[in-house]
């Protein structure tokens, strides 16, 4: 130990500080500083971020109107806010009945944000745009698209939902019971599952359900269970 000591202070005693200081104190200095900067550098441009988002959801906040929201858009380009505004901007216009400007909003979200939140959204919006418009069979293929793709998103029984509406709407009352049939195997905790088990007692009372089991009997205003759901029971209707 008294060895290893002795040989400790004879490295440090060896050691001159000014002559390193001299042949490296300029290096050492300079990468402080570039350090230094490079770390300004980021925290200027994170204050920066977060004024920007927070001066973007201000306007969004104040954005009633068609102009105000297009705003928006121009004024935060490429802000995640700028998706919201024109999501805001094509139910505006829905709600209106432009269907073509409501369109053209939901279309730029599909190119400019197709990862942010809405971009499902705007998907099923595009599809809903035919339907008001009475164009059933672009519809049913927009509807068709989404359940394709993407059979398990959460907007999927919606594409559903708005499938079986046109093929009701076009008389085609089978195969909308059987859309019908695929939102209620989804389970009841779907928020659809109530509307899809009222229009497909509806249709059941105009197109009797084929029977698997002759033995099988249903109580009066019963519905059968499809997939094999417990589905509850509504009263016939007078």
């Amino acid at each position: 130990m008294a060895r290893d000591a002795q040989d400790d202070l004879r490295i440090t005693d060896q050691f001159d500080f000014e002559a390193f200081w001299a042949e490296y104190g300029k290096r050492i200095a300079w990468a402080a500083a570039v350090i230094a900067a490079i770390a300004l550098v980021v925290l200027y441009r994170q204050h920066q971020s977060g004024q920007q988002i927070e001066l973007a959801a201000d306007s969004l906040d104040r954005a009633t109107d068609a102009t105000s929201l297009e705003q928006v858009t121009r004024d935060f380009p490429s802000s995640p806010v700028a998706a919201d505004a024109l999501f805001r901007l094509g139910d505006l216009y829905y709600r209106n009945g432009k269907y073509t400007e409501a369109a053209s909003a939901y279309e730029r979200i599909e190119k400019d944000f197709p990862s942010h939140p809405l971009a499902d959204s705007a998907k099923l919006s595009l599809a809903a745009i035919p339907e008001a418009e009475g164009k059933l069979e672009d519809a049913k293929t927009r509807y068709s698209q989404i359940v394709n793709s993407s059979p398990t998103s959460y907007i999927a029984n919606a594409a559903r939902m708005g499938l079986a509406r046109c093929f009701e709407m076009e008389g085609q009352k089978k195969e909308a019971r059987q859309v019908y049939e695929e939102i209620l195997a989804a389970g009841q905790n779907s928020p659809w599952f109530t509307q899809a088990y009222i229009r497909w007692v509806v249709l059941n009372r105009d197109i009797p359900v084929e029977k698997t089991d002759s033995s099988s009997t249903l109580k009066p205003g019963e519905a059968p269970s499809p997939s094999g759901l417990q589905l509850p029971s509504l009263p016939a209707t007078p």
